[in-house]
C-alpha cells in the first residue's frame, strides 16, 4: 500500500472543515429567515385580531371582543403589540361591566360588583344603581332583603322610607280591590294581612253579612225557630245556644248586629244582641251536613238546641 503523505491528509481535513462551516452558515441563514417570517406572520395575525376586536366593539359585541382579545393575550404573550390588547381588554371589560350594572334590577347582585372589582368607576356606578333601585322599586320585599343584609348602611333610611310608602300604597290597593269584589274570602284575606286596620270592626261585620248572604244564595234547610223563654225585651235579647252535634257549630246572625258564634261539640254558649229582625244561619265543619238558614225576630230571651238527626 502506498502511504498517504501528511500534507495530503492535512489538506483533506481542511477542505472537510471548510465544507462544514459553509453548510452551517447556510443553515443558520435559512433558520434566521424562517423565524423572521414566522414573527411577521404572527404580528400580522395580532393586528388582524385587534381590528376584529375593534369592529366587535363598534357593533357592541363586547363579549366577543373580550374573547378575541383574550385569544391574542393567550397565544402571543411575548409580542409588544399584545400590550395594546391588554389595554383594550381592560377598557372593554370595564364598559361591559358598567352596562351590566345599568341593566341590573337586583340589589343583591350589585353588591358583587362593589366587592369583586377594584375599579373605582365600577364601584361608584354600582352604588349609584343600588340607590336608583331603592328609590324606584315597587317590591317591598326587595327593600326588606337589602335592609336584612346590613350592607351599604348609607341607603338604609331611604330604603325604609320607600318601603313604608310601598306598603301603605299596597294596603290601599288591596282595600280598594276588596271593596270592589266585596266577598267574604277577599275581606278575610285582607284582615289576615292587616289585622290592625282601623276599619276591622266594620270589615268583620261585613264578612258575617256576606257569609250569611252566601248561605242563603246556596242550598239550605229551613232553620227551626228558637224557643222563647222569659219576658219580652225590645231593647236587647239573650240567646242560649247548645251544640249537640259531633262537629264544631257556627251560628251567624245578620241584622241590627252581625254576630258569629262558634261552639265546640257538646258545648253551650249564650250571646246578647240588640232586639230586632235577623237572618240566621247554622253550619258545621263537615261538607256532608246541610247548612240551615231562616229568619228570627228576637225580643227577649231564647234558647236553641242544634243536633243532627240520622
Amino acid at each position: 500500500m502506498k502511504p498517504i503523505s501528511a500534507h495530503r491528509t492535512l489538506l483533506f481535513f481542511s477542505f472537510f472543515l471548510i465544507t462544514i462551516i459553509i453548510q452551517s452558515c447556510k443553515y443558520e441563514t435559512n433558520n434566521r429567515f424562517s423565524l423572521e417570517e414566522t414573527q411577521k406572520m404572527e404580528r400580522d395575525s395580532i393586528l388582524r385580531m385587534l381590528e376584529r376586536s375593534k369592529d366587535q366593539i363598534a357593533n357592541e359585541d363586547l363579549q366577543g371582543a373580550i374573547a378575541t382579545l383574550d385569544s391574542i393575550i393567550k397565544k402571543f404573550g411575548t409580542y409588544d403589540e399584545v400590550e395594546d390588547a391588554y389595554r383594550l381588554r381592560d377598557s372593554v371589560q370595564t364598559t361591559y361591566v358598567l352596562k351590566n350594572i345599568i341593566r341590573s334590577k337586583n340589589i343583591d347582585s350589585l353588591f358583587g360588583f362593589i366587592e369583586d372589582y377594584d375599579v373605582k368607576e365600577i364601584k361608584d356606578r354600582a352604588r349609584e344603581r343600588i340607590d336608583e333601585l331603592i328609590n324606584t322599586t315597587d317590591n317591598p320585599q326587595d327593600l326588606q332583603d337589602y335592609l336584612d343584609s346590613n350592607r351599604l348602611p348609607e341607603f338604609r333610611n331611604t330604603a325604609k322610607k320607600r318601603q313604608q310608602e310601598l306598603l301603605a300604597q299596597q294596603e290601599k290597593d288591596l282595600y280598594a280591590q276588596a271593596q270592589k269584589d266585596n266577598n267574604a274570602d277577599t275581606w278575610k284575606e285582607f284582615i289576615r294581612l292587616y289585622p290592625d286596620h282601623p276599619n276591622n270592626k266594620q270589615i268583620n261585620d261585613n264578612i258575617i253579612k256576606l257569609e250569611v248572604d252566601e248561605i242563603f244564595a246556596g242550598q239550605y234547610e229551613e232553620i227551626p225557630s228558637a224557643n222563647r223563654i222569659g219576658e219580652a225585651n225590645y231593647v236587647s235579647s239573650n240567646v242560649a245556644i247548645k251544640n249537640d252535634t259531633q262537629y264544631t257549630l257556627t251560628v251567624r246572625y245578620s241584622g241590627p248586629e252581625n254576630r258569629r258564634i262558634i261552639i265546640s261539640p257538646g258545648a253551650k254558649q249564650e250571646v246578647k244582641m240588640k232586639s230586632g229582625n235577623y237572618r240566621v244561619t247554622a253550619s258545621v265543619n263537615s261538607s256532608n251536613v246541610t247548612n240551615y238558614a231562616g229568619t228570627e225576630s228576637l225580643n227577649g230571651g231564647y234558647e236553641s238546641n242544634y243536633y243532627i238527626m240520622n
